[in-house]
């Protein structure tokens, strides 16, 4: 095994991993916001990683560059549908469960 395939396989490993957290946070937080910060920031940490681990495998054939185009749209697209989902929460009014409620659960 050569030393592009061992980066590969760190670079996998740690962004499955950031996406587990990122599934892992959305199930466990109990505010919209929380969930909906877990999710937005791991799952970017998440795709960077794993493309980075695609792209270094692939290196820069007409692959690796579809696999660059695939992140950058994703990348983009990301950020900016997380942010409507909260902008359109909070305009609907959704209330953020203070520690009060919390303990009262």
């Amino acid at each position: 095994m050569g030393i592009k395939e061992i980066l590969t396989v760190i670079f996998l490993s740690l962004g499955f991993i950031c996406f587990i957290a990122s599934a892992v946070g959305v199930f466990r937080m109990k505010d919209f916001y929380c969930r909906l910060h877990a999710a937005g920031v791991s799952e970017s940490a998440g795709l960077i990683l794993c493309s980075t681990g695609l792209f270094i495998y692939e290196g820069l054939t007409m692959t690796g560059i579809k696999i660059f185009a695939v992140f950058l749209a994703v990348f983009i697209a990301s950020p900016i549908g997380t942010h409507i989902i909260a902008k359109v929460a909070y305009k609907q009014s959704l209330q953020v469960e203070t520690a009060e409620e919390k303990e009262a659960d």
